[in-house]
C-alpha cells in the first residue's frame, strides 16, 4: 500500500496559515450574512450598483456583485440629496430577513415622477428609529446619515474627535469608523484596531456591531483589561480624581530613579581580590543603561553587563600594572629587559608576526565568569533592585514620606486621600497607575495598534489617556464623547484640555447636532439640567416626537413597589419592548432582590453611559445626584437613555 509522503515542517506551517485565513474569511462572511445587501443606487444613465456589508465579486462580470459600503463607489448612497443627487435617479433601501427581501423603500433624487417600479415609503431611518430595542446595539450601516458618514469616511490619519449630545449616534460613528479604517488604511489594519469602552456592560452592548460588518479582528477592551488588572473595589471618587492626575506619573518616575543606582561605589570579589569601581564609573553605566533601553528591569540587565565590562577592564588594568611592576623589579635586579627578551622569543616562534603586549587576559572568559557570579548579582541588586509594577505603586501610595517628597504640590489632606495600606486591595483608579508602573518597570506594552477608537472618551483621566497613547504610537485615533455626560473622576472641561498634554493641540473636531434616539419631549425635559451642567453646550435637536415624560411619587418604603407597578404597566401596554431601570449604584442590589430584574434591566447610574432602552424608569433622582460628585451629570445620562418613554419615580415629601 502506498503511503502519503511525510509533511515537512514548512508545509505544515503553510497549511496552518491557510486554515487560519480560511477561518477568518468564513467568520467574515457569516458575520455579514444578516442583511448582507441593504441598498441599491440607480444612476440617471441606467447603471446600478448594489450596496452591502461586504464586497462580493464574480470572475465573469466586470462589475462587482456587491459593493462594500466603505468603498468610494458607495458614497452616493449616503451623501446624495435631492439638491445634490450626485448623478443618481433613485436610492433604494432593502430590508432582509435571512436571504428574503421583506421591505423595499425608494427615494427619488432627480425630481422625476415615480414610476410603477418605484416604491416610495417612509424610509429605513424612520423604521429603525421606531424599532424595538434588543439589548444589543445593531449596525446602522444602512441608515448612516450624511453628517455621520462624513466622519466615518474621513481621510484624516491623526486624532478625530466627535462631540455630540444623547442619541446623536456617536457610538455608531465610532464603530463604523473602526470598520472603515480596517478597509481603507492597510497599515492600520495590519497593526490592528482597538476599541476602548467605559465598562464591560457597554462592551457587551456593542459587541455584535463589528462582526455584523464583516470585521472580527478588532479588539474590544476596557482600561482594566488593557492593563491586565482586576481591581477589588471602586474606591472613593475624590481619591480617584487625584489618582487620575498626571502628577502621579511624574511621582512614579521620580521614585523609580531613586532605585536606579543613585550613588556609591561598586565592589565585587573576583577570586581572592576585590575590584572597586568608583561612583563616577557606576553613574556612567547607569546613564548608558537608561539611554539604551526603556524599562527599569530591561535597563537593569544592560547596567549589569556594563558593570561586568568595567570590572573586566579594571582587572586588565590591574594585572597590567602588577606585571609592569614585576618586570621593573626584575630588570632592576637582573639588568635584563624582559619585554624585549620575551618579544624576541615570540617573534622567532611566530615568524614575522607583529609584536604585541607580553601579558593579556582572556576578557571574554572573564566576562562569562563574572556574569555567572552570585557576588556580582548581589552587588547589582544592592544598587539597582529588580522590581514588580505593583511594588512601585505601593512604594508611593503606602509611604507618607514618599508622597510628600514626590508630590510636593499636593496639600496634606490630598496626600492623606492617596495614602493607603500595604495590603489594601487595588481599586479602579489604581489600574492606570499600575499600567504606568508596568511601562516604567518593564518597558512599553507588548501589543500596540494602528488605530484606537475610544467611546465615552470624556470619561478618561489624564493617567488613562497615557495608557491609550502608549498603545497607539502613531497617534491615530477616533474619540467620541460628550462633556455634559462626564463622570466625577474627569477633571478636563473640554477636548483641548483633555487631549493637549497627550496628543497635542492639533485634532479634528466634529459635532453631531441631531438626536436620532431621544425624543424632543425628553430632550426638552432635561434642557434646564443641561444648562446647569454644560452652559456652553448647544442643545441637541431631535427628529422624533413621542410621549411626554411622567413623574410618580412613592413613600420611602414603597419605591420598589412603585417601580414594579410602572414596569408592569409599560409591559402590558407595549409587550416585547426593552425596559431599563436606572438608579443610584447603592440601590441596584435592593431592586434586583425585589424582583425588578425579572421585568427590566437594572443599571447603576455610573454604568448607564452609552446604553439605550425603549422605556426607562429613573428611581429617585435626588439620590442619584447625591451619590457621588458630579451626580447631576449621572442624572442627565439616566434621563436620556429612553427612545420612547421616560418615567421618574421620586420620594414623597415627608
Amino acid at each position: 500500500m502506498l503511503k502519503a509522503p511525510a509533511e515537512s515542517a514548512g508545509e505544515a506551517y503553510e497549511r496552518e496559515i491557510a486554515a487560519e485565513r480560511l477561518g477568518r474569511e468564513i467568520g467574515r462572511l457569516e458575520g455579514a450574512e444578516k442583511g448582507l445587501v441593504f441598498g441599491r443606487i440607480d444612476r440617471a444613465d441606467g447603471s446600478a450598483l448594489r450596496i452591502g456589508r461586504i464586497g462580493l465579486y464574480s470572475e465573469e462580470d466586470e462589475l462587482p456583485l456587491l459593493v462594500d459600503w466603505r468603498a468610494n463607489a458607495a458614497r452616493p448612497f449616503y451623501e446624495a440629496t435631492p439638491v445634490h443627487p450626485m448623478g443618481l435617479r433613485r436610492r433604494r433601501h432593502l430590508g432582509l430577513e435571512g436571504r428574503t427581501v421583506v421591505s423595499v423603500s425608494d427615494e427619488l433624487l432627480d425630481g422625476t415622477a415615480p414610476t410603477e417600479e418605484d416604491v416610495v415609503g417612509d424610509g429605513p431611518l424612520v423604521e429603525a428609529l421606531s424599532a424595538r430595542r434588543t439589548g444589543r446595539m445593531q449596525a446602522a450601516v444602512a441608515t448612516l446619515q450624511a453628517e455621520q458618514d462624513e466622519i466615518v469616511r474621513s481621510a484624516h490619519r491623526g486624532v478625530t474627535v466627535v462631540q455630540g449630545g444623547p442619541g446623536t449616534g456617536k457610538t455608531v460613528v465610532a464603530l463604523h469608523r473602526a470598520a472603515y479604517v480596517l478597509y481603507a488604511f492597510p497599515r492600520a489594519a495590519e497593526e490592528g484596531v482597538l476599541v476602548v469602552g467605559p465598562n464591560a456592560r457597554f462592551l457587551d452592548y456593542i459587541s455584535q456591531v463589528l462582526p455584523s460588518l464583516g470585521e472580527n479582528d478588532v479588539v474590544l477592551a476596557t482600561c482594566r483589561e488593557l492593563a491586565g488588572v482586576t481591581p477589588g473595589a471602586v474606591g472613593p471618587s475624590d481619591a480617584a480624581r487625584l489618582k487620575g492626575g498626571s502628577d502621579l506619573a511624574e511621582a512614579l518616575a521620580g521614585l523609580l530613579r531613586v532605585r536606579q543606582a543613585p550613588a556609591g561605589d561598586f565592589t565585587v570579589r573576583v577570586g581572592r581580590d576585590l575590584v572597586h569601581l568608583s561612583g563616577e564609573e557606576v553613574a556612567e553605566a547607569r546613564d548608558a543603561a537608561v539611554a539604551a533601553v526603556p524599562g527599569h528591569n530591561p535597563a537593569r540587565q544592560v547596567f549589569r553587563e556594563l558593570l561586568v565590562d568595567a570590572v573586566a577592564d579594571a582587572l586588565q588594568r590591574d594585572m597590567g600594572d602588577v606585571l609592569e611592576q614585576i618586570d621593573a623589579d626584575a630588570e632592576r635586579m637582573t639588568g635584563l629587559d624582559l619585554d624585549r627578551f620575551t618579544g624576541a622569543d615570540r617573534r622567532r616562534a611566530e615568524g614575522a608576526a607583529e609584536p604585541g603586549p607580553a601579558h593579556e587576559l582572556d576578557l571574554d572568559a572573564v566576562r562569562a565568569d563574572l556574569l555567572e557570579d552570585d557576588g556580582v548579582d548581589r552587588a547589582v541588586e544592592a544598587l539597582w533592585p529588580r522590581l514588580e509594577p505593583g511594588e512601585l505603586v505601593r512604594a508611593l501610595l503606602a509611604d507618607a514620606d514618599a508622597l510628600a517628597e514626590h508630590l510636593p504640590r499636593l496639600t496634606a489632606p490630598e496626600r492623606s486621600l492617596l495614602l493607603g495600606g500595604p495590603d489594601d486591595p487595588w481599586t479602579e483608579a489604581d489600574v492606570p497607575l499600575l499600567d504606568e508602573a508596568a511601562s516604567l518597570v518593564d518597558g512599553p506594552p507588548g501589543r500596540t495598534y494602528g488605530h484606537v477608537v475610544v467611546d465615552e472618551a470624556q470619561e478618561l483621566t489624564a493617567m488613562q489617556w497615557r495608557m491609550i497613547v502608549r498603545r497607539c504610537p502613531a497617534r491615530a485615533m477616533t474619540l467620541v464623547g460628550d462633556f455634559a455626560q462626564a463622570g466625577p473622576v474627569t477633571t478636563a472641561r473640554d477636548w483641548k484640555e483633555a487631549l493637549g498634554p497627550h496628543v497635542g493641540p492639533r485634532f479634528k473636531l466634529h459635532e453631531l447636532t441631531v438626536s436620532y434616539r431621544t425624543t424632543q419631549e425628553i430632550l426638552e425635559s432635561v434642557r434646564a439640567l443641561l444648562a446647569r451642567i454644560a452652559p456652553d453646550q448647544r442643545p441637541t435637536r431631535s427628529l422624533r416626537s413621542g410621549e411626554s415624560p411622567r413623574t410618580v411619587t412613592a413613600p420611602p418604603d414603597g419605591l420598589v413597589a412603585a417601580v414594579l407597578r410602572e414596569l408592569r404597566a409599560q409591559s402590558a401596554a407595549h409587550p416585547g419592548e426593552l425596559l431599563g431601570v436606572v438608579c443610584a449604584d447603592s440601590r441596584a442590589g435592593e431592586l434586583t432582590a425585589g424582583g425588578v430584574a425579572r421585568h427590566a434591566r437594572v443599571v447603576p447610574a455610573s454604568e448607564a453611559r452609552g446604553l439605550e432602552f425603549d422605556g426607562v424608569v429613573v428611581l429617585d433622582p435626588e439620590e442619584i445626584v447625591a451619590a457621588r460628585p458630579g451626580g447631576e451629570r449621572d442624572l442627565y445620562v439616566a434621563l436620556t437613555r429612553a427612545t420612547k418613554r421616560l418615567c421618574t419615580v421620586t420620594v414623597e415629601p415627608a
